[in-house]
């Protein structure tokens, strides 16, 4: 939380008098209070979730104190030289900033590398290199919404996307504020155009945080646009300059706005929930109990609440504290293999707290106010800089290129076997038939490595989006048949098998994906309306684009994901009769008596951790990583059932049931055959579709066959 985290003194107002208990200090307690209260919150969160749902709004809390310092600071100078010295101001905020943050990126990079497995380097590794540079939450945002990295975990990096907000914060203020300036022609006092500015930014902001929390609530929650009105609220409070609080009214006044705003913040823990549409309206609570705590805490009892030691040096090591506690609360239960118990974390606290204080009182303050760094010249601080970042940087780019090396090893093992000098590859194992098939030469191959499996994955964006389109594949000219294969992420982790099988059979497939939407006229479950409507709407389109080419099509090809997105049932009719009877009608509207329906059962459910649990064996394959068949196969599916309802009603329809390729009677192990079959819990990788592709190919041409 950089400058709102730690940051040193926050000077009072020029109006109040200095505090009681520090006659000679100008130390806003009550702000270094807030910060102890804020990263604790935090922490506790991230430890104790449950105990403290709302714990998450302490960056909330940080990004007003931010807002209030900052401009503060600024406003200060430009009051006293008529300017502001914008290398002089960044260069402050490095010298305070970049020695925690570079130590504990180089710590917890270097703890990556030594205990955590290689499936995460390549994901830690570009989040390593963005917090780096400050773009953390871009790199976030962008996982968000991104098909490839929708099933990325929690990295030790991860708690960076807020000080990145932070720092493009420290870069936009000043700069707007040097323009604006110039523009008025300095016709205003350099107070009036901050609230001018920060104004302005609070509206648009504000108004734009409402918007994106509703449509795209991922983006929104990492996004500077959505929280620039938390720091501009709090820049607006340090524009403000009290009067003396001379009588008991005013003081009682002063005390019970700051007490508002503090029970504001207490009530905000509680009400909010992760499952709250955050920052959007939520985020008013917090962030504006934040802001009367700094505007109207002076010279009140939150003062001498956060004058007390335990307090004090808790917004002293805030900063440190926020830096080294989020590693130890993903790397811990990675090196256990387990979840954290309550002694667990309890232990982590303690460790966290004294690595903060450590860093903070040997570390950080011994440099931050040494004489030597005090006399370095912004140049000069700007080279350091880069240097440091660089040199952390490289940290990231060498578990980058090791996951690259990884890949090339497994991308030649891959051609080895599918060269045909190695038998049972794959799907060909066939582990679940009477006729298994071994061969001793695949015993401790893997493939693709389990740190590029997440990368195995075919799917293109001409194929994906939440607008229907289609793309084709296999022989797109002179083909023999043409069919369609629509459905969600499951449905795109075909492509490359659909591909193939296209190419072998001189075929030519369109598909069409959306973000777990499937061919079904129920109603499924979603985050949120935009998502719904948008699901319904490619649905309508994906219908008529069959209706429009049904003269054209050998075949309708149909999967979809039985763990996510369920369908919503309609009152007085059961789950399980909803998703069938949604899949008849829209089957029957598209393909009606004409097109037989091919429909591919989904794919068995892999434990949670199945990557890494793999990226952990040496040798040959165990049986460590698999998963019950009775788990792994969910009962939401329903295609068999559907199938057999549409045959019923007329129509044509053939169902592929791959599980005995996935799973022996008791198990679905997460390899088979030397190959990988997963890139995360549900999705399959393409190395593994690639090898149904004679299976799926029998599977269609008897289908069209049977006319």
């Amino acid at each position: 939380m950089s400058t709102a985290i730690g940051a040193g003194t926050a000077p009072a107002p020029t109006a109040a008098p200095p505090a009681a208990h520090r006659r000679r200090d100008t130390t806003r307690w009550d702000v270094q209070g807030l910060r102890a209260f804020a990263v604790l919150a935090v922490v506790v969160y991230h430890l104790w979730p449950r105990a403290l749902p709302g714990g998450f709004v302490g960056v909330d809390v940080f990004f007003v104190i931010s807002g209030y310092l900052i401009t503060g600071h600024l406003l200060r100078e430009q009051v006293a030289t008529g300017r502001i010295a914008l290398a002089r101001f960044w260069a402050r905020r490095a010298k305070r900033l970049l020695p925690g943050a570079f130590l504990t990126i180089a710590a917890t990079g270097a703890a990556v590398l030594a205990v955590v497995p290689s499936a995460l380097w390549s994901q830690y590794g570009r989040e390593l290199i963005a917090s780096t540079v400050y773009v953390q939450n871009w790199e976030l945002a962008a996982s968000a919404v991104d098909y490839l990295d929708a099933e990325n975990k929690p990295s030790p990096f991860q708690h960076f996307w807020s000080l990145s907000v932070e720092e493009q914060f420290y870069i936009a203020l000043p700069v707007l504020l040097i323009l604006l300036t110039a523009a008025l022609r300095r016709r205003l006092a350099p107070a009036t155009t901050a609230r001018l500015l920060l104004g302005s930014v609070a509206v648009l902001s504000f108004a734009w945080s409402l918007h994106q929390t509703a449509t795209s609530p991922d983006v929104a929650y990492f996004s500077t646009a959505t929280r620039a009105w938390e720091f501009a609220l709090g820049g607006l409070a340090a524009t403000l300059t009290l009067p003396r609080a001379r009588t008991t009214r005013a003081r009682a006044v002063r005390l019970a706005t700051a007490t508002v705003g503090a029970v504001a913040l207490v009530v905000s823990l509680a009400v909010i929930h992760p499952s709250t549409p955050f920052p959007g309206v939520a985020a008013v609570l917090p962030v504006v109990g934040a802001t009367l705590l700094v505007t109207f805490g002076a010279s009140t009892v939150f003062e001498s609440i956060g004058a007390l030691r335990p307090v004090a040096f808790t917004g002293r090591v805030s900063y440190a504290l926020y830096l080294w506690h989020w590693p130890f609360v993903v790397i811990v239960p990675i090196v256990l293999g387990h979840a954290m118990n309550d002694l667990t974390k309890a232990a982590v606290l303690v460790v966290a707290y004294g690595i903060a204080a450590v860093t903070t009182v040997f570390v950080e303050e011994p440099l931050r106010f040494s004489r030597w760094v005090a006399a370095l010249r912004p140049r000069r601080v700007a080279v350091l800089g880069v240097v440091g970042s660089l040199v952390v940087v490289a940290l990231g780019a060498s578990t980058l290129a090791a996951v690259h090396v990884q890949e090339q090893q497994a991308a030649a093992s891959t051609q080895h076997v599918r060269s045909g000098a190695v038998r049972c590859f794959g799907a060909a194992a066939a582990i679940g038939t009477a006729k298994p098939c071994t061969d001793p030469a695949l015993a401790d191959i893997r493939v693709p490595a389990p740190a590029a499996a997440a990368k195995d994955d075919p799917n293109k964006l001409a194929c994906w989006n939440t607008v229907f389109r289609v793309c084709a594949l296999g022989k797109t000219t002179g083909y023999t048949k043409r069919f369609v294969a629509l459905g969600d992420s499951h449905n795109n982790a075909l492509i490359g098998a659909y591909d193939e099988l296209g190419r072998e059979q001189g075929w030519r497939i369109d598909l069409s994906g959306s973000g777990g939407c499937y061919l079904t006229t129920a109603r499924q479950d979603a985050p949120d309306d935009a998502t719904t409507n948008a699901c319904t709407e490619w649905k309508h389109q994906a219908i008529a684009y069959v209706q429009e080419h049904r003269s054209e099509l050998a075949g309708v090809l149909v999967t979809h994901s039985s763990s996510l997105r369920q369908v919503e049932p309609p009152a007085g009719e059961s789950q399980a009769d909803a998703t069938v009877q949604g899949m008849v009608d829209a089957w029957q509207q598209a393909a009606g008596d004409r097109l037989p329906v091919i429909a591919i059962r989904d794919n068995p459910v892999a434990r949670e951790d199945v990557i890494l649990c793999v990226s952990r064996m040496s040798g040959a394959t165990d049986d460590s990583c698999d998963r019950p068949r009775a788990d792994a196969l969910t009962p939401t599916d329903h295609s068999a059932e559907a199938v057999a309802a549409f045959r019923a009603a007329g129509g044509r329809a053939t169902l592929v049931d791959f599980t005995d390729l996935y799973c022996t009677e008791y198990v679905c192990p997460p390899v088979i055959g030397g190959v990988l079959v997963y890139r995360d819990s549900s999705h399959v990788t393409r190395t593994w579709a690639a090898t149904l592709v004679p299976y799926l190919a029998r599977a269609v041409e008897s289908t069209v066959a049977a006319r």
